[in-house]
């Protein structure tokens, strides 16, 4: 896994949320996020994939909505 990577799938605001939802530093989210080891990684993972997902299912539907407006 490069967390570099997965960093690029996420929208602009992403750690805060993140920050948010695991109760973890946003200084240390944006460490992590770089690809810094930090002792929260386990949660920092666990927590990340869980936005992500919700991110993308989001996503996933707005843009089902917006194409069948689009194509009405």
């Amino acid at each position: 896994m490069d967390i570099k990577e997965i960093r690029k799938q996420l929208p602009n605001g992403a750690g805060r949320e993140i920050a948010k939802m695991s109760g973890v530093n946003y200084d240390t989210v944006q460490r992590f996020l770089r690809g810094v080891e930090t002792k929260e990684n386990l949660k920092l993972i666990e927590f990340t994939a869980d936005y992500l997902k919700s991110y993308k299912e989001k996503k996933a539907t707005a843009i089902g909505k917006l194409q069948a407006v689009a194509s009405a």
